[in-house]
């Protein structure tokens, strides 16, 4: 329990806006709904905020995927 844990990834794309960070995955899975989407991958986003947040002092404020097969951008919610 009291052991490091090290997460190996690559954010796709990460830029600033005023509020705070904004975070987006670009994913080709094929799926039926975003929100299917969400919760396949809410975990790794939530990793790579608890990474970004303290590498640029700044908040994540908004977590997105970019579905290819839905052809439309999916916001998710981190805790």
């Amino acid at each position: 329990a009291d052991d490091p844990v090290f997460v190996q990834g690559i954010a796709d794309c990460v830029f600033e806006e005023p509020e705070g960070l904004v975070l987006l995955d670009y994913k080709t899975d094929r799926v039926n709904t975003g929100e299917e989407l969400a919760q396949r991958y809410r975990s790794q986003l939530q990793f790579y905020k608890k990474a970004l947040e303290p590498i640029f002092g700044l908040p994540v404020k908004e977590a997105l995927l970019y579905s290819f097969s839905l052809g439309q951008t999916v916001p998710v919610a981190l805790a």
